[in-house]
């Protein structure tokens, strides 16, 4: 039986990674990597290193890129360059040139590239995709999805950790992290991604606005922002994303079509709600959705699906279920909905990284 040799970058949200490849009958994790020595302790029989391109040295399979943002894109170049197959966090990259270079590396090696967006595999997108395609919502036209997190305690960092924003006066030589910088609407993935597997589309044109910096002035950083979307097929969405705001985390995603409509709200407690004249004529309004629509059948946790997902893909020399060009579409309109934004909300193209390919 063949047995893959998997490496894990990124030791904080990494550590789910390593136990559930370690758990897979045909996967080993060989070596782990994080630049922080104090996340490498307890990882007996692995390699452990600091420095990436040494990590890369131990001739792995199957690369799992959970570090942070700004490191993903780089780092998943060089994991495909070393003959890895790379399952990436979101988002996989913060530029339409990162992309490019993403989907050259992947094509240049011949490996898999997929980001690892988990939502895509919660029961409530996977029932309603199921009742989409049976044509319980008919033509799809509108969809919203909202995501907000009040991140604020995870934007200053010193040596001791994360420094909660109420207490940065007292511990003044911390410094901003990535998260702080991060423009919020290019995190959308967990927004988009279901919305856009539900409805079997991509996006083609983006609007973006943002409100600039007041909740966390000192921060810099961005409250939210919002997208107006426009699908190849004719439908549209609208994002928000805000990390800088006072919202507890909370998730929102709405479809609206000819034939029926469905809304799922999160925000502490599971809101869902669904309406269909085409699959359903008795409905005479919003009813709950069943729990068949909203768990997933097997009872699995998504994120373990999704790994098993992608590493079946790469024993069986297939395609992954998320593959090079699909991840773009649910990254690069965010990335271009901010550069609307940063012009003063003009209308912008978003790229199809299909037509980005050599010969």
């Amino acid at each position: 039986m063949r047995e893959l040799r998997c490496g894990v970058a990124g030791l904080n949200r990494g550590r789910q990674f390593v136990e559930l490849l370690e758990g897979h009958p045909q996967c080993r994790v060989t070596a782990v990597c994080d630049s922080d020595p104090k996340r490498l302790a307890g990882f007996s029989g692995m390699a452990t290193h600091t420095d990436f391109d040494a990590f890369l040295s131990e001739g792995l399979d199957v690369v799992a890129v959970i570090t942070p943002g700004p490191c993903h894109a780089d780092q998943s170049i060089r994991a495909l360059d070393a003959g890895a197959h790379v399952l990436c966090e979101t988002p996989c990259v913060y530029s339409v040139a990162e992309a490019k270079d993403v989907v050259a590396a992947a094509r240049r090696a011949g490996r898999s590239f997929m980001l690892a967006e988990d939502y895509l595999w919660r029961g409530w997108v996977e029932g309603l995709k199921a009742k989409a395609d049976d044509g319980a919502f008919g033509r799809i036209v509108y969809a919203e999805g909202d995501y907000t997190h009040d991140c604020r305690d995870s934007m200053l960092a010193d040596e001791a950790g994360f420094v909660p924003y109420a207490s940065r006066r007292q511990r003044p030589g911390a410094a901003r992290t990535w998260r702080a910088d991060l423009p919020p609407i290019t995190y959308c993935s967990h927004t988009l991604g279901p919305l856009l597997a539900i409805m079997d589309d991509r996006v083609v044109s983006a609007v973006g606005l943002s409100t600039g910096t007041h909740t966390a002035p000192d921060l810099g950083a961005i409250d939210l922002e919002a997208a107006l979307l426009e699908t190849a097929e004719g439908a549209i969405i609208r994002l928000t994303n805000g990390f800088a705001v006072a919202s507890p985390m909370a998730t929102y995603h709405n479809l609206v079509g000819t034939a029926g409509s469905a809304r799922i709200t999160n925000d502490g407690r599971q809101s869902a709600r669904w309406y269909s004249e085409a699959v359903v004529p008795g409905m005479g309004g919003w009813e709950d959705m069943p729990g068949d629509m909203l768990t997933r059948g097997d009872g699995r946790d998504q994120v373990a699906v999704m790994v098993d997902e992608f590493i079946a893909s790469v024993l069986e020399d297939r395609p992954p279920p998320v593959d090079a060009h699909r991840s773009m579409d649910f990254v690069l309109p965010g990335i271009v909905a901010h550069e609307s934004a940063q012009q003063g909300g003009v209308k912008l193209p978003v790229p199809d990284s299909r037509n980005w390919e050599g010969p």
